[in-house]
């Protein structure tokens, strides 16, 4: 056989991709990265009743859960064969435990001592990055694919113990001492109740909640203004709901067939879609307050960008994720209308995780190369 006819196969691999894994963690680290800068600057503005400054508390917990997740993840790779370092997604892990963890000037209920004030905020940030790197991250993943994002399942976990106060939020409820309306009833911007639905307005609260507390005594902004660009109270990454837009619309722009946009998409519009139905359900004194709260609210902007999104933990089919946004918009506003559970995005995100090996099930496979 002469040389023209023999074939000729080059080295593998032979499918090449410009994106990799750890390009995929850079773009996502410096995504998030820019999200909690505009926080820290925001914030910046506050100093709590502790005496710290709380933009600096923000830079101080990045210091610590980035330093901390990369350095165990240095270690455990280096003692376990069978553990790969990848000191970029341990750095994305910090960043996320940050932007999920509760910071600000809350009313605080002082037999529980909410730890959402530095320095009792820092140990909270610490262990909750060793817990979700050691347990969630690394041992988990040992055994296959990880079940549930790391990140969510530590911080659910290591804030059980003081679940009323910290997740469920008694003393918010319209029965407690605040007298918060409850979403399971009629609201609206107005600072008056509606019916017997709390002692004030909705909108008086959110804005009580998120103003910036050093100026509660001049005009206070709208709920626009605070649900959309400044927030100072509530997930560090979801301080201002338009950085986090800006920087996830770019993240997908760069890498649109890596990054699962379909998520963000279909749950951005299910839970806009379900909050409108809930306002006409109860009857609100406006169609936008409910939309603005459930859409924009720290937890539920962000987690719709970088946390629903995980590779690891959701479905890999378009359909699925389309399936998997859709669960997670319903169930979120489920829990937070009918449980008071106000951060309902974080155990949505928990109970969808486990549902995506049925999820993937029912995805339809394309022939290779096709």
């Amino acid at each position: 056989m002469s040389n023209e006819s023999q074939l000729v196969v080059n080295p593998a691999p032979h499918i090449h991709s410009p994106m990799t894994k750890n390009r995929m963690m850079q773009l996502t680290f410096f995504a998030i990265l820019a999200t909690l800068i505009v926080s820290a600057a925001l914030w910046s503005q506050v100093t709590t009743t502790s005496g710290w400054n709380l933009g600096v508390t923000v830079v101080v917990c990045i210091i610590i859960a980035v330093g901390l997740a990369v350095a165990f993840d240095f270690l455990i790779g280096k003692a376990a064969a069978d553990s790969e370092v990848n000191t970029w997604s341990a750095a994305v892990f910090g960043l996320i435990v940050v932007a999920c963890y509760t910071l600000g000037v809350p009313a605080m209920n002082t037999e529980t001592g909410l730890p959402v004030e530095a320095p009792l905020a820092f140990y909270y940030v610490a262990i909750i990055t060793l817990l979700g790197l050691v347990v969630f991250k690394k041992v988990m993943s040992l055994a296959g694919r990880k079940p549930v994002n790391p990140a969510a399942a530590a911080k659910f976990l290591v804030l059980l113990p003081s679940l009323p106060a910290t997740l469920l939020a008694v003393d918010h409820l319209s029965t407690g001492p605040l007298g918060v309306p409850s979403l399971a009833g009629p609201i609206g911007a107005a600072p008056t109740a509606i019916g017997t639905n709390g002692m004030a307005g909705f909108g008086s609260y959110l804005q009580g909640c998120y103003a910036n507390p050093m100026n509660m005594m001049g005009s206070l902004p709208s709920i626009e203004q605070l649900m959309i660009l400044e927030k100072y109270h509530g997930w560090t990454g979801g301080a201002c709901s338009i950085a986090v837009i800006i920087a996830g619309i770019a993240l997908f722009a760069i890498g649109r067939k890596y990054f699962k946009w379909k998520i963000t998409a279909s749950y951005l519009i299910a839970i806009s879609v379900a909050s409108i139905i809930f306002s006409l359900i109860f009857g609100d004194a406006d169609l936008t307050t409910r939309l603005l709260f459930e859409v924009f609210m720290g937890s539920s902007i962000f987690m719709a960008f970088f946390m629903a999104t995980d590779p690891a933990t959701t479905p890999y089919s378009g359909i699925g994720q389309i399936i998997f946004g859709v669960g997670l918009a319903i169930l979120t506003i489920l829990i937070q209308t009918f449980m008071g559970f106000f951060g309902g995005s974080l155990l949505a995100l928990l109970i969808m995780n486990l549902t995506v090996p049925l999820i993937d099930k029912v995805r339809i496979n394309k022939p290779f190369g096709r």
